[in-house]
């Protein structure tokens, strides 16, 4: 059932690393123009599923790398595969923890996510996440402190214990009220939702 108080807000959970939270991330505006989004950004690698590495064997990555290129063209969305994929977003998501409370977010997020999936950055190094943060306006060594502090660690291990615990097994996931939806791919689905 969806809370009242949620229509017309979507929550929106998400890594750098996931190639598929890009491509939400990305159509977001074209597809909910007039939602208000609460960005919520997890740790992928936090999750259970993810928690003892990578849960795909050698045919499937190859699989999402294809399929990958598949949506980003069909939804006209730049991509490249990182060389390095997959990608660690550690320092991205804290980054954007300490981030999401200041002006600078908007551009922070979007930089990154170009960054780590259409400019072949590797943003799972610690000095790529703060060259970002600096192209974005904000000070360096504020960064690079924020990033490494104990307050930001804890609330990135609080904030993606709470999404696994409301059920969240992977990224992009969406909330519309207590309602979970995972996947770039189903935008649809939200709008249905918020307009009920």
């Amino acid at each position: 059932m969806l809370s009242p108080a949620a229509v017309k807000r979507v929550a929106f959970l998400f890594d750098y690393a996931s190639p598929w939270s890009y491509l939400a991330s990305e159509l977001l505006p074209r597809r909910l123009p007039d939602i208000a989004i609460e960005y919520r950004p997890i740790y992928l690698r936090g999750l259970e599923t993810f928690s003892k590495g990578m849960p795909y064997n050698a045919a499937k990555l190859q699989y999402i790398a294809r399929d990958l290129r598949r949506c980003a063209e069909h939804e006209q969305i730049a991509v490249t595969i990182p060389p390095n994929f997959p990608v660690n977003g550690l320092y991205a998501v804290r980054g954007a923890l300490w981030m999401i409370e200041r002006d600078g977010f908007a551009e922070y997020h979007q930089r990154m996510f170009h960054a780590a999936w259409r400019d072949g950055r590797d943003v799972s190094r610690k000095e790529v996440v703060i060259e970002i943060a600096a192209e974005s306006g904000e000070d360096a060594d504020a960064f690079a402190a924020a990033i490494d502090s104990a307050e930001i660690k804890d609330r990135l291990k609080r904030e993606t214990a709470a999404a696994e615990a409301r059920g969240v097994f992977g990224v992009p996931t969406f909330f519309v009220g207590d309602e979970l939806f995972w996947g770039h791919d189903r935008l649809d689905y939200v709008a249905r939702a918020l307009a009920l």
